[in-house]
């Protein structure tokens, strides 16, 4: 006689563990970020020799999974070409970096002692937006290296949490020439830029007097951020522009779910 209860039990255990994997497949994973500081007095030299000033706060995912090691390194590497002040490759390290940077001004600091005016920079990140198709890192910063002023930017760089790689912009959406239309239409409408005028006849200064989205693309729980860094289209005393849209608004438009 075939036992047919102990077979039952047997399905319904294997049926369990198909749902349990399928949930685990598909349930939202949050990965958890701390803050990892850079400082002046973690450079060797600078404790009996004038230096730059450096406070440099990067997010780092505390996990040792590989795709927590490639958005660590992606968020490290933007921090470093922030750093960057000359015309060679940006350093691998953020510790390499930051004693190039402090190196370039100690070197012009001995060529002209009395008129140079320490270098500086600043960097902070934090996690703009989290889910399981996206993450948004904001990266701001202000560097001086001389000069009038100095520049501060922000930088925003959205990853694939499956694979840990970045995002670039026209990947993040289905269709990104219908995005740009419909952005261009906000644009004109907050800056009052009639259809039939130039874009640029309000003083911007698009390339080739055509509209085009930001080099940096973010998203907060509720908005989606086109934001245009100074210089980017309009004068630096103009200050950076910035355009929010609702995320329930444009999320059709987009390749990830971003709700």
């Amino acid at each position: 006689m075939i036992n047919t209860k102990t077979n039952s039990s047997l399905k319904i255990v294997f049926l369990l563990a198909i749902l349990m994997g399928f949930y685990s497949c598909t349930k939202r994973k949050s990965f958890i970020f701390e803050k990892q500081n850079f400082a002046t007095d973690q450079l060797l030299d600078c404790k009996t020799n004038d230096c730059a000033s450096l406070e440099i706060n990067l997010l780092k995912v505390v996990d040792d999974s590989q795709i927590s090691s490639t958005i660590n390194h992606e968020i490290e590497k933007v921090a470093c070409a922030v750093l960057n002040t000359g015309d060679n490759q940006p350093q691998g390290t953020m510790k390499q970096a930051m004693q190039e940077f402090n190196s370039s001004y100690q070197k012009i600091s001995t060529e002209f002692p009395d008129e140079i005016v320490p270098y500086e920079a600043n960097i902070d990140c934090t996690l703009g937006f989290q889910c399981k198709d996206l993450i948004s890192v904001v990266m701001d910063s202000y560097v001086f290296t001389g000069g009038a002023h100095g520049y501060g930017g922000v930088s925003y760089i959205n990853f694939d949490p499956k694979t840990g790689k970045r995002i670039s912009n026209k990947a993040l959406f289905k269709s990104y020439t219908e995005f740009k239309k419909y952005a261009e239409k906000v644009f004109r409408s907050k800056h009052e830029i009639l259809e039939s005028e130039s874009i640029n006849s309000t003083g911007f200064f698009f390339e080739n007097d055509a509209y085009a989205l930001p080099e940096n693309i973010g998203f907060t729980d509720k908005e989606v951020i086109l934001f245009y860094n100074p210089y980017e289209i309009s004068s630096y005393a103009d200050g950076a522009i910035e355009i929010k849209l609702n995320k329930e608004d444009v999320a059709s438009f987009f390749a990830f779910d971003i709700l």
